[in-house]
Parts: structure tokens; C-alpha cells; sequence
């Protein structure tokens, strides 16, 4: 059965950052585009999170959203004010103006920032993104999703290994198919044959005991 939409009115967008031009049209078209109750946290008037946790309690009734304005704090400074924050656990956080190739996506996915937005993206990207993060997927491209899907493999190689006998190659096509990519996709990719994908998804589903792609896919963000 297919994932219901979620009612966007029904949740809570904060941007925290500055109250500047662009964060207030950012405020503008989440409001007029989405629909949800949005507003601006500007930290240069009230620090956070110490000024708004008894707030954060109430908004946790809803979906809440945080999209982190990056350019006005550093990387390590978000995780150690706001993701060990425990009035946020309950909340979803996206990061934006980030800068590309900044290296910090791989970190912020394994504490759970679930989007990604750089400074020269278009307002239609947020919005597409936002929409998507808030109905529970995640907004990075796909090859940033790989690439931190494959390390978490790589880092886990041994135990995983032993315990399914997969092979690295067997391994590398799990990686793909828990992204959503197609058999051609993966043929393509692995510079394989469809046929050949097919008989190593065969091989991967009889060895982590698992009847279909979906399951595999479930399987490896389980054991990832």
C-alpha cells in the first residue's frame, strides 16, 4: 500500500537563522507554497536552544521541522547545541546555505539530519525538499546517499560478511538497490548485464533470507 501524503497544514516549519531577506522569502513561500505554520528563530536576538525549549515541547504535538541556516554557525557547533539537544529528539532537522562539497553530509546523516540545501539552490528545490523530508524521506543526492550507504558497509565489512558470507560485489548492488535504484540502474553502474543483476539479487535475498527488493532494502537500512 502506498505512503499516505501528510497533511502539510498540520505541521511546523522553524527556521532558525537570521531574520534577513532571504530567510524571510524562505518564510514567505513555505507559508503561501506548502502550507505549513512556519516562522523565523533569528539566534541574534534570543540564543537557542536555551530560550525555546518550553515551546519545542509544544510543537513535538506536530510534525516539526527545524531547517538550520548554516551559515551563521559552524557544523560542530549544530550538533553540540542542537542535535544532543533532548526537546529536539522528536523533530526533524534539515540543514540549508551549506556549501557544496563542505563534507559534513556523511556525519549529519548518522545524526539523523534528514536535508540537505545549498546556497545555490532554487527556492523550488527547498520546496520539493521540504515536502519530501516532511513525508519521511530524506533530501540528498543520490550519489551522497551511495556513497554514505557503501562507507557503512565498508565499515561494518567484517561483520557483515560473516554473517551472510555476502560478497563485496554483492554488497555494492545491496548498497544500490536500498537507494531505490533500478536493475538497469545497477547494470549501468556496476557495468553488468540485467541478467547478471538478477542473479546476484537472487543470491543476496537467499543469503540475508529475505523475499523481495523492498525487504533487501529494509534489511540493509536495519543493519546498516
Amino acid at each position: 500500500m502506498a505512503k499516505s501524503a501528510i497533511d502539510y497544514t498540520k505541521c511546523n516549519v522553524l527556521i532558525l537563522g537570521s531574520m534577513n531577506l532571504q530567510n524571510e522569502f524562505l518564510h514567505y513561500v513555505i507559508n503561501r507554497e506548502i502550507g505549513a505554520a512556519c516562522s523565523i528563530y533569528d539566534q541574534d536576538i534570543n540564543p537557542f536552544p536555551e530560550n525555546i525549549d518550553t515551546n519545542i515541547l509544544e510543537l513535538n504535538k506536530k510534525t516539526t521541522m527545524i531547517l538550520i541556516d548554516s551559515a551563521d554557525q559552524s557544523f560542530e557547533k549544530i550538533l553540540k547545541d542542537i542535535i544532543t539537544n533532548p526537546h529536539l529528539s522528536k523533530c526533524i532537522i534539515a540543514l540549508f546555505n551549506l556549501r557544496e562539497k563542505a563534507g559534513v553530509e556523511k556525519k549529519a546523516l548518522s545524526r539523523q539530519i534528514r536535508g540537505f540545501f545549498y546556497k545555490n539552490d532554487h527556492f523550488e528545490v527547498f520546496l520539493k525538499g521540504i515536502r519530501l523530508i516532511l513525508n519521511g524521506e530524506v533530501w540528498i543526492s543520490r550519489e551522497l546517499l551511495l556513497q554514505y550507504v557503501l562507507d557503512s558497509f565498508e565499515d561494518k565489512k567484517a561483520t557483515i560478511q560473516e554473517k551472510t558470507t555476502l560478497t563485496q560485489r554483492e554488497m555494492e548492488i545491496l548498497a544500490l538497490v536500498s537507494i531505490g535504484s533500478t536493475n538497469d540502474e545497477i547494470a549501468e553502474k556496476m557495468f553488468i548485464s540485467s541478467n547478471t543483476v538478477k542473479t546476484h539479487l537472487y543470491n543476496i535475498f537467499k543469503k540475508i533470507n529475505v523475499p523481495n527488493r523492498l525487504q533487501a532494502a529494509l534489511w540493509a537500512v536495519k543493519n546498516l
